[in-house]
């Protein structure tokens, strides 16, 4: 019933890699199966924010047939942007 009822999102800076650049990981967690998905990324912007809900988070509620409800997230730059190209309508779209 209350399966994945909240989900955290943020983004963290791992640090900076000779011939990468800066690194930054990116993380969801179930606070219902205690679960953390992530991945990492050269930048922090809203594109990577929803490359992992959909290559992560989205696929594997879909193939079990679960819902995700509310994402808490805080209010970084890489959740930010015009309304037209936030990152929530990139994930929408994949659906």
């Amino acid at each position: 019933m209350f399966h994945r009822y909240l989900g955290p999102q943020d983004t963290f800076y791992v640090g900076t890699f000779k011939g990468v650049g800066c690194v930054y990981l990116q993380t969801y967690s179930d606070t219902y199966a205690k679960v953390v998905y992530c991945k990492l990324h050269t930048t922090k912007t809203p594109i990577t924010v929803a490359d992992l809900l959909n290559d992560r988070v989205l696929l594997f509620c879909a193939s079990h047939e679960l819902s995700v409800l509310p994402i808490l997230i805080d209010r970084g730059t890489e959740y930010c942007g015009k309304l037209e190209q936030h990152f929530y309508h990139a994930v929408s779209e994949r659906k």
